[in-house]
């Protein structure tokens, strides 16, 4: 158990960092490039909001983020089981 556990954390926060990396990415070059409002979600999830208005902008990260960390680790901790599973069978 403790084995997926730690390549559950592993990929969580591996796919978190890759996701808040790629979002803040995506943030400056809005700006940059002077980009109008815009909003990315995956139905009623939020992942990003930028908004740009009266000589301010904003922006904001929302819970996808968190569900994509949670995601990449189950994906890890799958992996992880898998070859083990494959390893204890040969």
């Amino acid at each position: 158990m403790r084995p997926l556990l730690t390549a559950f954390l592993l990929g969580a926060v591996a796919a978190g960092i890759v996701a808040g990396a790629a979002a803040a990415a995506l943030v400056i070059v809005a700006d940059a490039a002077g980009w109008d409002s815009f909003r990315a979600a995956a139905g009623p999830v939020l992942l990003l909001a930028f908004e740009r208005g009266d000589g301010a902008t904003r922006s904001s990260f929302g819970q996808g983020l968190a569900l994509i960390a949670v995601a990449g680790g189950c994906l890890n901790a799958t992996g992880a089981w898998v070859l083990r599973r494959r390893r204890d069978l040969h």
